[in-house]
């Protein structure tokens, strides 16, 4: 099977797993420190990019490419049965009788809200979950994301947690490198 990622683009090379971009770490870090710098606390989908209706304004089918290819492992072992009970004929019919398997998929261009562009590739499954995830109305308007502010009794909270596992760790490595 090919694997979905996206192929160009913004977020190029992220894969994508469960109808959504999973962005790599360090750019999700950046994405959270971005919002929290404007003082409200980063949510799930700041890791992940869905690809439904509220993030996904167009979407264009590039290239649907149809695959379908014999399974080998199971050709070998049809063809293997069939020959040892019908010799040749028996092996040549089984191997010709093997499973074939679908590797088909698609080439979409992603147009996101956020004026963001992207080519992805997506196998069969997941176009169909694609399409019924940006299935809309054309008067449809997304729902804004909502965010809970950071309040400073969780900011000081959040910083004296900070600190006391720094303090745990110094303390434990002093305790280890001294031996007593």
């Amino acid at each position: 099977m090919p694997e979905n990622l996206v192929m160009a683009g913004d977020y190029k090379n992220c894969k994508i797993q469960y109808n959504e971009i999973v962005l790599p770490f360090f750019e999700a870090c950046r994405i959270e420190k971005e919002i929290e710098a404007q003082g409200y606390r980063s949510i799930r989908s700041d890791r992940y990019i869905p690809l439904n209706k509220n993030f996904v304004e167009a979407y264009e089918l590039i290239d649907d490419v149809d695959d379908k290819k014999r399974d080998v492992l199971n050709a070998m072992w049809r063809g293997g049965i069939g020959q040892m009970i019908f010799g040749t004929a028996g092996g040549v019919g089984g191997a010709l009788l093997a499973k074939t398997r679908d590797e088909g998929y698609k080439i979409v261009a992603v147009q996101f809200r956020n004026g963001k562009q992207s080519l992805i590739r997506l196998d069969q499954k997941a176009w169909e979950q694609f399409l019924a995830d940006c299935f809309c109305s054309p008067d449809y308007v997304p729902e804004a994301i909502q965010r809970p502010k950071l309040t400073r009794a969780f900011q000081v909270g959040r910083c004296i947690l900070s600190l006391a596992l720094l303090a745990a760790i110094v303390w434990g490595l002093v305790k280890c490198t001294t031996g007593a």
